[in-house]
């Protein structure tokens, strides 16, 4: 049986090994990184492309360039090509509720950009809606697994993401870390 792990926002994981990894998106984005031939993949899970705000940003990897450049140069360092690796994006909804910083489209399109110029081809994608989405990428077969959290619990999911985004922006200067397994 594969160990499962939980991403929070701001994480992100680098493995060879069999895992089952979950995480829950709104407006956030997550982005599987896989090589088939050596067997690594990696996930993060991405609040906002970037800031205003650019030593803020270099610290933490909430933001996509940090946590994009993160990600890539674990497999940089095994000597693995960028245009070798392969894509799977998902995420960035427009929840009818958080409909004023248009975040969701605004992850999605710095992720589709970045891959582009780092011609990393995205082979499978779900992204926009207004739903949220509980996420699970199995590493050893790089499947991902989407279930859409139905309309009745997003308010729910909502309070939770607004009260999650006060404590994340109270804390936008801790780093966080990148785990490799």
């Amino acid at each position: 049986m594969k160990q499962q792990v939980f991403l929070n926002i701001g994480e992100a994981y680098f493995t060879s090994g069999f895992y089952e990894i979950r995480t829950i998106l709104g407006s956030c984005v997550s982005v599987c990184l896989f090589h088939e031939k050596t067997k690594h993949s990696a996930i993060n899970h991405i609040l906002l492309p970037g800031s205003n705000d650019k030593i803020e940003e270099k610290k933490s990897s909430r933001y996509g360039i940090t946590s994009m450049e993160l990600i890539i140069n674990e497999f940089v360092k095994l000597n693995i090509p960028r245009n070798e690796l392969k894509a799977k994006i998902f995420g960035g909804s427009q929840t009818l509720k958080l409909t004023t910083s248009h975040a969701g489209p605004k992850n999605v399109s710095f992720v589709k950009s970045f891959l582009q110029t780092e011609k990393i081809p995205i082979v499978s994608e779900d992204t926009g809606g207004e739903l949220y989405r509980k996420l699970v990428f199995h590493t050893d077969s790089y499947d991902v697994f989407i279930t859409r959290i139905p309309a009745n619990l997003s308010t729910e999911i909502l309070t939770q993401e607004r009260h999650f985004e006060t404590k994340v922006r109270e804390r936008m200067v801790k780093k966080t870390a990148i785990y490799t397994f």
